[in-house]
């Protein structure tokens, strides 16, 4: 009977188990609160520090900036849903199946989201001991498997959609809690603060470790552009940025993004307050590059600033790429570091997991993790170099590739994706544009003709790239299912294991059985009212293979 209880348990479950007892032994110091921030459609040009032309004072962002690490050469998918999948997966969006935005019927072709055998960064947390809260802009998903009580988050309180406006009324608005319509009004980021307050002094409250993503939506459109509009930003922020000469065009967009600023401040010094700052990493990204009045700019007619770069949202070209990024660790991440090595997206995601103390998998699913760690770089004031290696950026066939200083860029049409053998036919019959970008920032001239080998051997390396992508969309009812129907990784894929730690599966038991009785409810194990965990409530039924809602300690030891 024993035995066909073991063989009954998934790989996944094994993997949950492991994951929480590994947790148990690390210290507080080796598990550092998270708090991750991002923007919408924020352009490079208008955070302070990257560009002093704006017109946008942002003395938060500009403190921690100064206070940790500012990347200048951090490169994203200049889409929101697919970039937020790649910073919550360490992959390459036509690797996790956000290709473009959330849509379409699972198992058919055209369908968008995170395939279900790719485990999220909030999954991980989780799994490892954190508390998990998300406020604000989700858009990787809605229906069952995608929403975020699905995918890691014991809480979540926000929209699941692409854009919200900023004023929540009773009549005009899609503000979910764990799922459910919220009765909240006021102004987006106003309402993300307060939540992510709260959620962060009830953590520090349990002393156990927190993931608390904040999702803004400042400052996606729609953003007033003309007098015929109403602003989305406070009277008294606009008034401030008219006051003091700003140009009614840009006044709205500039008071939305200090409006933020300020409110981000107010997190900040509720860390000091707390007096957890210390063992708290706090990101900062922007999503995506901005939206520009000029031209056709794809993502809507906005007044953004992306600096000395080409392009807006929704195009490869660097001003879609391009977004301001810094992280802060108060006492750990050397003041003042700007680096310009080239990141990007995925290394988020990998960032995280190593702060945390969770060994960074080599796959996810059936691709690799593209991302690599940015802790030994930015602990040693970036010193430590990062690796030199290929950036590959796609949006509906929209193509960039970056190594060193060298971009490829082409629009090969938007017929063939997420068909990727499609695609690769029509790149082999493209003409790419070939740019040299530490002479050539502005992506203006085309060196294809005049540097012959290394274009061939670039767009080798693209169409390769995509020749290798494991296109199956797994789709089952359930992530379990997935992962019987996956192929299993080889070894050498595996992640490393640490030799530091021990699994202890009578102190983690010993630990939470509060009434002695020698196993674990679903109250104990949760630490939680049910109704505020519903990722760890899965994790448990997972677990409790005789499903009698007791874990036993027997039940750990041979699930291991």
């Amino acid at each position: 009977m024993n035995c066909i209880l073991l063989q009954t348990l998934s790989t996944r479950s094994l993997q949950i188990v492991a994951a929480i007892f590994l947790s148990l032994s690390a210290s507080a110091a080796d598990r550092p609160n998270i708090l991750f921030i991002v923007s919408d459609d924020h352009g490079w040009g208008d955070l302070p520090s990257n560009w002093d032309e704006t017109e946008v004072q942002m003395p938060t962002l500009d403190r921690l900036a100064a206070g940790g690490v500012r990347f200048t050469n951090y490169h994203t998918v200049p889409l929101c849903a697919p970039s937020r999948a790649c910073m919550f997966t360490g992959q390459n969006s036509s690797e996790n199946g956000m290709w473009r935005g959330p849509g379409g019927v699972p198992g058919e072709h055209g369908y968008k989201g995170i395939k279900r055998n790719v485990t999220m960064l909030s999954e991980h947390l989780s799994k490892a001991g954190y508390q998990t809260g998300g406020f604000g802009k989700w858009h990787m998903g809605s229906i069952e498997g995608e929403a975020p009580n699905d995918r890691g988050f014991d809480e979540y309180r926000g929209f699941m959609s692409g854009t919200h406006g900023y004023w929540v009324t009773e009549k005009r608005s899609k503000i979910l809690h764990n799922g459910k319509p919220d009765d909240a009004t006021g102004h987006t980021t106003e309402l993300f603060t307060e939540w992510a307050e709260q959620f962060i002094r009830q953590s520090a409250d349990d002393e156990e470790p927190f993931f608390c993503y904040l999702g803004y939506n400042a400052v996606h459109g729609p953003i007033r552009t003309d007098e015929s509009k109403p602003a989305s930003a406070p009277e008294e922020w606009v008034n401030k940025a008219l006051d003091r000469g700003v140009s009614f065009l840009r006044s709205d967009y500039v008071a939305i993004l200090e409006h933020m600023d300020h409110h981000i401040g107010q997190l900040i010094d509720l860390l000091d307050e707390l007096e957890i700052a210390e063992n708290t990493l706090v990101v900062f990204v922007s999503d995506n590059g901005g939206c520009v009045m000029e031209g056709d700019a794809p993502g809507g007619r906005y007044p953004a600033n992306n600096g000395p770069l080409r392009g807006s949202k929704a195009s490869t070209w660097q001003g879609g790429l391009n977004v301001p990024f810094l992280m802060h660790w108060k006492g750990h991440i050397p003041k003042g570091t700007v680096s310009s090595a080239q990141v990007m997206h995925a290394d988020i995601f990998a960032t995280l997991l190593d702060a945390a103390s969770i060994p960074v998998p080599k796959m996810n699913g059936n691709n690799p993790v593209r991302g690599l760690s940015l802790m030994p770089h930015m602990l040693s004031a970036g010193k430590q170099s990062i690796p030199a290696r290929t950036m590959i950026f796609d949006l509906w066939g929209n193509i960039g590739l970056r190594k060193g200083n060298y971009k490829l860029w082409a629009d090969a049409g938007r017929d063939a994706t997420p068909d990727w053998q499609a695609l690769i036919a029509d790149i082999k019959a493209t003409d790419l544009a070939l740019y040299d970008l530490s002479q050539d920032v502005g992506e203006e001239n085309d060196l294809r003709t005049k540097k012959p080998e290394l274009y061939t051997s670039l767009k080798a390396e693209l169409i390769d790239y995509f020749s290798g992508i494991d296109d199956e969309y797994p789709i089952p009812e359930t992530i379990g299912e997935a992962e019987k129907k996956s192929p299993p990784a080889k070894p050498k894929t595996e992640a490393p294991k640490s030799k530091s730690r021990s699994i202890n599966p009578e102190k983690f038991l010993k630990s939470r059985d509060k009434d002695g009785d020698g196993a674990l409810s679903l109250i104990e194990y949760t630490q939680k009212p049910i109704e505020a965990a519903p990722a760890r409530t899965k994790i448990f039924q997972g677990l409790d293979t005789d499903s009698n809602g007791k874990l036993t300690l027997e039940e750990l030891k041979k699930s291991l």
